[in-house]
């Protein structure tokens, strides 16, 4: 009775998603209403949270979630949304940086309209922070508070281009072949992400410290990596008449690491914060109010076709299933996308959005979402964040897989994910007989033990015996050798044990060819044998630098002989690409693939037609073949 008369503040203020924007090109948000309850009240204030760009918006992901829970719990109503061609929101057609002022203007017209308040106070980390910086006049914002913020456009898009300049991606392809200009990276992308020389050029044009003095209450958050310009910032606007509060509380650096599984929190900056912007805005009584009804529903422009993607929340867990309108949902199967490591549910440069709304644009169904610890879904049962091989994973799979069965009457299923994300979906296959179809990219790891960590693997890693094997006829190489730049006993040591299961594998090929017998399989290649004996369609995918491919020929023999020769599996290797796709070229190409390969597979399913892709006709995919054959001869080889 007590529960029913005084329900859970987590039920009464859990964060809500939501589309709002233009109709022709939608943007996701979070809604995180003031908790008038834990607060004593309401601040009467929005705050809008102003992401990064690219990488720093990944690894920052969580930490944002978390400014937005302490200043919810503190009274403040928060919007933290995504920007138009980044993360879960719709491309925009224009000039990006005026596109993305133009986003925080309808972010902070939204959330005065839903949370029925008229002050909005503007965050923003790094390039967030000069965008916010730049319309908080023009908003009417009451507050500003920037992290580590781009204070000239100019320098961060001239940083920019000096980090393209020092990609690795093009000098690891194989220099015995030719590449075709048209499929390495580009002047026009960053890390994956596109970056233009307009969209530098537009930067160029901002700067803070040569805006007008704020006349509003500023706090800056100094990084502490390195010496930043935040002092520098504050110099410039010391004579404006309000408050400007300079931070050099540590938490930076740890926050933004390269992977978003080591990312670090930063609890004391976010609470003080939330302390400085509370002075300014004090706690008003208010009634109760019920959170408002938001559009789950958005329609999004993929090429020539609509794509209709719709919020969902399944057992504590966040989501977007895309469809296109009138598709047959039992003309295939429904495509489940795992997370890739601690990354949320867009994928690294956004691939799972862009290989949803495709496949969505072929006729499939497909879900996004985030399992137990990751992004905006519930934590693992034992209460944790970002753990990348939690248990509860296949538990979080098939629970999805439940949920679009009930709500969409999904037949089957194909499971995709890329490194963990291949892992579990994996694993979920050997449990759940609905998985008709794996996407099994750049797959590192076949079993996971109690006590292993994701530290101790990386430090254990070292690139594809391919990669070395090239890597001696490069003078770079014998230089770094010289320099003493290359640990010889890690490699070494790695190699070593690497051909040792290669001839274990060599062994167990022999001795099952001679035997007529599966038994003498290990138990991974038995697994795969079983899979297939079972109907499941297995697409394996991998970059020809990458580690992955020799865990997979440590456990399936070169080009995978152990599995033998069946319609049901087919390897996929791309060239000149890296561990996540980070090539723009790559990762349509890879998209691209999948699509064809899939609606081959289950359409000619439908129809009961014989189809003829043995493994023996394996597939490989050079930078200079990218897209060169037609697209079905490419699909069938």
């Amino acid at each position: 009775m007590a529960t029913q008369q005084y329900p859970s503040k987590d039920i009464l203020y859990t964060p809500q998603a939501f589309w709002f924007g233009d109709v022709a090109s939608p943007m996701l948000g979070w809604y995180h209403p003031a908790r008038v309850r834990d607060a004593g009240g309401s601040r009467q204030c929005g705050v809008v949270l102003c992401p990064p760009f690219g990488h720093e918006y990944m690894v920052s992901y969580l930490a944002y979630k978390h400014l937005a829970m302490h200043l919810a719990k503190a009274g403040f109503d928060v919007c933290f949304f995504d920007y138009n061609n980044s993360g879960d929101a719709a491309d925009a057609e224009g000039d990006r940086v005026a596109l993305w002022q133009k986003n925080i203007s309808q972010a902070a017209t939204q959330l005065r309209q839903l949370a029925g308040i008229e002050h909005i106070a503007l965050f923003g980390l790094r390039l967030g922070g000069l965008l916010a910086g730049s319309v908080a006049a023009a908003i009417d914002a009451r507050a500003l508070l920037l992290m580590a913020p781009v204070i000239s456009g100019r320098a961060y898009a001239r940083e920019m281009l000096v980090l393209r300049s020092m990609s690795s991606l093009q000098a690891e392809v194989d220099p015995d072949r030719t590449i075709d200009p048209n499929h390495v990276q580009t002047d026009d992308e960053l890390t994956g992400y596109e970056f233009t020389a307009a969209t530098g050029s537009s930067l160029g044009k901002l700067d803070l410290s040569k805006l007008p003095a704020p006349a509003m209450p500023v706090f800056v958050q100094a990084r502490d990596d390195i010496s930043g310009q935040e002092s520098k910032l504050v110099q410039a606007w010391h004579h404006h008449d309000h408050a400007l509060h300079l931070s050099e509380l540590p938490g930076y650096a740890a926050m933004m690491c390269e992977d978003a599984h080591d990312t670090v929190v930063p609890t004391a900056i976010w609470q003080e914060m939330q302390a400085w912007l509370g002075r300014y805005f004090p706690l008003n009584e208010v009634s109760s109010r019920d959170l408002p009804i938001t559009n789950p529903v958005a329609n999004i422009v993929f090429g020539h076709v609509v794509v209709e993607e719709e919020l969902v929340e399944l057992e504590g867990m966040s989501g977007i299933v895309s469809r296109q309108a009138g598709a047959n949902i039992k003309a295939l199967p429904t495509v489940i996308l795992c997370n890739i490591g601690a990354n949320h549910r867009v994928g690294n440069h956004r691939l799972y959005v862009t290989l949803a709304r495709n496949l969505a644009s072929h006729g499939f169904h497909v879900l996004r979402f985030d399992k137990s610890g990751i992004g905006y879904s519930k934590t693992t049962p034992d209460d944790k964040e970002n753990d990348v091989h939690a248990a509860s994973s296949v538990d979080d799979l098939s629970s999805a897989m439940y949920f679009m069965q009930g709500k969409y009457h999904s037949p089957s299923f194909v499971l995709a994910g890329l490194c963990s994300g291949a892992y579990m979906a994996y694993l979920s296959a050997l449990r759940d007989e609905r998985v008709s179809g794996l996407v099994l990219m750049n797959q590192l790891t076949y079993r996971w033990r109690e006590g292993d960590t994701i530290e101790a693997r990386k430090k254990a890693t070292i690139k594809s015996t391919h990669f070395y094997v090239h890597a001696l006829a490069k003078g770079d190489t014998w230089k770094r050798v010289l320099k003493g730049q290359v640990d010889f006993r890690q490699i070494g040591g790695n190699l070593l044990r690497r051909t040792g299961k290669r001839l274990r594998t060599q062994w167990q090929l022999l001795t099952t060819y001679l035997m007529h017998n599966n038994l003498f399989l290990g138990q991974v290649a038995r697994n795969f044998k079983n899979l297939e004996g079972r109907g499941t369609e297995l697409l394996m995918i991998y970059e020809t630098s990458d580690t992955a491919v020799d865990v997979m020929t440590e456990q399936f023999g070169r080009h995978a002989k152990l599995l033998g020769q069946s319609e049901r599996i087919c390897l996929k290797f791309f060239r000149g690409a890296d561990h996540t796709f980070t090539p723009r070229w790559s990762q349509l190409a890879l998209v691209d693939f999948i699509s064809k390969h899939l609606l081959h597979r289950f359409s000619h399913r439908q129809q009961d037609q014989t189809v003829t892709a043995p493994i023996a006709a394996l597939q490989r995919f050079d930078a200079a073949e990218h897209i060169a054959k037609p697209a079905a001869a490419d699909v069938a080889k």
